[in-house]
């Protein structure tokens, strides 16, 4: 009898577990978009119109969707979409604006030079920039370099891209944003 009754609390743990574990998954695709920072400019400055900007004002004043890209200049992978994300700029600017944020000194992939650096070396034109501060590792839930954010125009998440994104797929994303927004 106690064999019995063990295997079902063992059984009810498990199942507790698991769906403790699904509910944490699913939250954590699309977690909400939270967490101010101010965004020291390194380009983009006359899209922002300011040399620096908190995101929520960015937000407000914004009616476009924002594809929110969390990189460091010492990553591969983000150097590796930094020409893909450049060309989807050119593509959807009009549509969707583009803010690129490195991170690089709070993950230790990179120093602010560096960034500033990388972005000149591969010609990005979209708003790029660093913050002062480093909660926004935690506060936008940033596991993984790069991790790219698409937000509806009043900051919601619309979908979540981690690690790098080849073109098409970064083009795929884009297009589902803008369409989901569309009035």
């Amino acid at each position: 009898m106690n064999l019995l009754r063990t295997k079902s609390v063992v059984y009810l743990l498990v199942i507790v577990s698991a769906a403790f574990v699904f509910s944490a998954c699913t939250a954590a695709e699309v977690p909400a978009a939270d967490g101010d920072f101010v965004i020291s400019i390194y380009t983009g400055e006359e899209i922002v119109g300011a040399n620096s900007v908190s995101f929520d004002e960015l937000i407000a004043n914004e009616e476009r969707p924002i594809l929110l890209n969390f990189w460091a200049s010492n990553c591969p992978p983000c150097r590796a979409e930094m020409p893909a994300l450049q060309a989807a700029w050119e593509e959807y600017g009009d549509q969707v604006l583009f803010v690129g944020v490195d991170i690089g000194p709070y993950v230790g992939l990179g120093t602010y030079n560096g960034g500033r650096d990388l972005v000149e070396e591969f010609g990005i034109s979209y708003v790029t920039g660093n913050t002062l501060n480093r909660s926004v590792v935690t506060d936008w839930q940033v596991t993984n370099m790069p991790s790219t954010f698409l937000l509806n125009p009043d900051g919601r998440s619309h979908d979540i891209v981690i690690g790098a994104i080849s073109s098409s797929r970064l083009s795929q994303k884009v297009k589902q944003l803008i369409a989901a927004n569309a009035s």
